[in-house]
């Protein structure tokens, strides 16, 4: 049960079992930057994962529990950025205002690319959301370049503030940190559902479910909605915290990075593509500080997993606890073998032998 448990798969679980996990969870993030130290000296690279964390878990409880792959995330990843970003620099520094901004606006844009998007399937749907977030980054580029800033993205954004506490370092870490475990809490929560539930049954067998009368088109669209606003969530706090926000954010680049996290932690697992996230970025670090041809290694890396691993990392954690739980139970199987008596010495067979003869 706790390996069904982790991966947000349906099961009951005792309120002291999930706070415990959640208190891990919490315990992981907040050590995060010494962790990151401690393998490379990458210490500013924690909120980074955190924060793209957010962004693959979303991204998770739409391809993961339904099965519709959008290679189109960025949109919202971006809007939620630049909306925020705009903020700060136009209105106020006041980041809670700038994240409701971003994370509203992106989960409105969601809405409507999802019925627009949603009623086909497959590869259509993949092109669908790949064609609308193409067009938000070109419309980025030259018609809106007077609030997008064009190339050079939107900069000068002034440092957040959050109760007269400016948002740098621990502090802008923390806030990472805290929007992170709601996120992972609601994740956790949708999963475990009825809601939940009907994402999974879409993804066994979508035509069976529509014959029962049920609306799974709206089911859709509402899972399309939640995954943008954990995208534009992301988004804004990825604004806040390098206060720039560069046009690639809307690039079909982005998109192809979630879509990488997801795959590598596990697809349908909530804590597999978060988990993802941190192994990608922490690769993307170490294999461009050694090689000028890293995308190239990033991209074999990526191969092995889709061909070998599909199910991921987690698969990969599952496969080990099954070895270790069955090789466990072969050991405790086998019976013990009968005591042997102690081998005769030559001075016991002897009188043996003459008393035979």
């Amino acid at each position: 049960m706790i390996g069904r448990g982790l991966s947000g798969q349906p099961g009951a679980e005792s309120p002291w079992r999930e706070a415990a996990l959640m208190a891990l969870v919490a315990a992981v993030l907040l050590a995060l930057p010494w962790i990151m130290a401690g393998v490379g000296g990458y210490r500013e690279l924690a909120t980074r994962i955190i924060i793209w964390g957010i962004f693959a878990l979303g991204f998770d409880l739409l391809v993961g529990f339904t099965g519709y792959l959008s290679f189109g995330h960025a949109a919202f990843w971006g809007i939620g950025a630049y909306f925020a970003g705009y903020t700060l620099l136009h209105y106020t520094p006041n980041a809670l205002l700038a994240m409701a901004t971003g994370t509203v606006v992106a989960t409105l844009v969601a809405v409507v690319l999802g019925y627009l998007t949603l009623r086909r399937y497959g590869i259509y749907f993949a092109v669908l959301t790949l064609a609308f977030a193409e067009m938000f980054y070109y419309a980025a580029l030259a018609p809106l370049q007077d609030w997008t800033g064009g190339d050079n993205g939107l900069t000068a954004i002034p440092t957040p503030v959050l109760a007269g506490i400016p948002l740098k370092g621990a502090a802008m870490h923390y806030l990472v940190t805290v929007c992170a475990l709601v996120a992972v809490y609601a994740a956790r929560r949708i999963a475990r559902s009825p809601f939940g539930l009907m994402l999974r049954a879409i993804k066994s067998n979508e035509t069976r479910l529509r014959s029962t009368g049920i609306d799974v088109y709206r089911y859709k669209v509402t899972a399309f909605a939640v995954s943008g606003l954990y995208a534009g969530l992301a988004g804004t706090l990825y604004a806040l915290y390098e206060t720039y926000v560069p046009t690639e954010s809307l690039h079909w680049v982005t998109s192809g990075e979630v879509v990488m996290m997801a795959v590598i932690g596990g697809l349908g697992t909530l804590f597999g593509p978060m988990i993802g996230a941190g192994v990608v970025l922490y690769l993307e670090n170490v294999l461009s500080a050694s090689t000028e041809q890293w995308l190239l290694v990033e991209g074999l890396i990526f191969m092995g997993f889709v061909i070998f691993l599909p199910g991921g990392i987690m698969e990969g954690a599952r496969r080990i606890l099954h070895w270790l739980a069955g090789s466990r139970r072969e050991a405790e199987a086998v019976p013990p073998e009968p005591e042997r008596a102690p081998p005769r010495t030559l001075a016991e067979e002897r009188p043996r032998q003459a008393a035979g003869s």
